[in-house]
């Protein structure tokens, strides 16, 4: 245990001798550092004086002064790829002009005949109608044409007409309601033709 206090002893006379020895050269060392720069401290290098030698970058990594752009085998060959290939520029979609719609299917074409009124016998039905483009009531019996259109058939409140192959039902208008072609007068009373 003696032996212990005694080098406790020895090294604290020790520490105390060197900071008393660094205190009085200490001034003198702060004068001489003000003028000369600190070992501990990194120093940037000076210009070079000419311009087309590179000096070596202050890090230590000869790499860090070469420019990106002057790396052309790293592009062409680049060091992550197995193939060592550079990737294939991306492929541009180009716009395919858009064929023009197929023309629309003309819309069936509806008879311009309006019905009038039905009269169902024995021996022949009629369909009184009123032909729109002519403006004159026509009395069709069955197998007759008006506009075109050829008269199928007769019931009570409809009749059935055919052209091109085409079949329309033309009904007569609801009772009470307002006729959407209404018939003026002198028109109405020019049906002379026996049934």
């Amino acid at each position: 245990m003696i032996r212990l206090c005694a080098c406790v002893i020895v090294a604290i006379g020790a520490f105390s001798v060197n900071e008393a020895i660094g205190q009085a050269t200490g001034a003198t060392l702060r004068e001489k550092a003000a003028d000369q720069p600190s070992p501990n401290t990194e120093q940037l290098p000076a210009a070079p004086k000419d311009a087309g030698v590179l000096q070596p970058p202050p890090g230590g990594n000869p790499l860090w002064g070469i420019p990106i752009s002057a790396l052309d085998a790293t592009r062409e060959r680049p060091i992550f790829s197995a193939s060592r290939r550079p990737p294939m520029p991306p492929v541009v979609a180009q716009r395919v002009a858009a064929a023009p719609p197929p023309p629309k299917p003309a819309a069936p074409e509806q008879p311009l005949l309006t019905l009038v009124g039905t009269a169902i016998g024995t021996p022949k039905n009629v369909a009184v109608v009123l032909d729109r483009t002519t403006k004159t009531l026509v009395r069709l019996h069955v197998g007759e044409v008006a506009s075109g259109w050829i008269l199928r058939s007769v019931d009570s409140r409809t009749m059935t007409v055919e052209k091109n192959s085409q079949t329309v039902t033309v009904a007569l208008p609801a009772p009470g309601s307002v006729p959407a072609h209404p018939l003026p007068v002198s028109e109405a009373s020019g049906v002379t033709r026996e049934f």
